[in-house]
Order: C-alpha cells, then structure tokens, then sequence
C-alpha cells in the first residue's frame, strides 16, 4: 500500500490566518485559484475559518468541497514542518489546527480511510 506524504512548510507562519492560507493555497481547497473566500453564488473559495478547513479536509478524497479541488489519494499523511514560529505567536492557534487534524484522522478512521498527520518543529 502506498501512502501519499504530503508537506508542508509553515516557516514564517505566525496567525491563524496565515496557516489558513498556505494551507488553502497548498490543498487548493477551493479548487485552482480558488484560494479566497466563497463568493455569493460562485462554487469557488473556502471559508478560511476552522470549521471550513474541516470541511475541506474531509472532502479531499473527492476534490474539496466543490469538487474542484485535485483529489487526494488515501492513505495519506500530512506534514507541517517549521510551526516553530507559530507555536511561539500563536499558540492557541497551533492547538486549534492539531485538535482538528486529530478529529479529521478520527472522522476518516470510522470510514475506514487512513489519515495520519505529523506536526514537526
């Protein structure tokens, strides 16, 4: 079984916002070019919020929410390298991203899928 790594650096990531968006932009969650929030009747963008970075994160195997998105093949491990200077500005932050990765993981162990996840200094 092949696993898909994908990572992902944070270096010089220090807000919410800014993790938000490099992961949007890495992931294409809102499909190509569709890193910016969801337009009013448009299917593009994401919420750039956690609750929409969950969302996206558990519509990966079929191409993000709107299925724009390239799909991700499973099982697949995610790693965040350099969250050094985020763990130093935003803590909070940082703890709000793994406990989300870890509810993602959980979600997708139930379906049977495999989604591991490595946060790295």
């Amino acid at each position: 079984m092949t696993v898909t790594v994908l990572t992902i650096s944070l270096l010089g990531k220090r807000t919410k916002a800014e993790v938000l968006h490099v992961l949007g932009e890495v992931l294409q969650l809102g499909g190509p070019g569709g890193n910016h929030p969801v337009r009013p009747g448009g299917q593009a963008g994401w919420g750039h919020n956690w609750d929409a970075l969950f969302d996206c994160l558990l519509n990966l195997p079929s191409g993000g929410i709107w299925g724009t998105s390239p799909p991700v093949r499973f099982p697949l491990r995610l790693v965040l390298t350099d969250v050094g200077q985020l763990a130093q500005q935003s803590p909070d932050a940082l703890a709000v991203l793994t406990d989300l990765l870890e509810q993602t993981r959980d979600t997708y162990a139930r379906t049977g899928r495999i989604f591991e996840f490595a946060i790295e200094a």
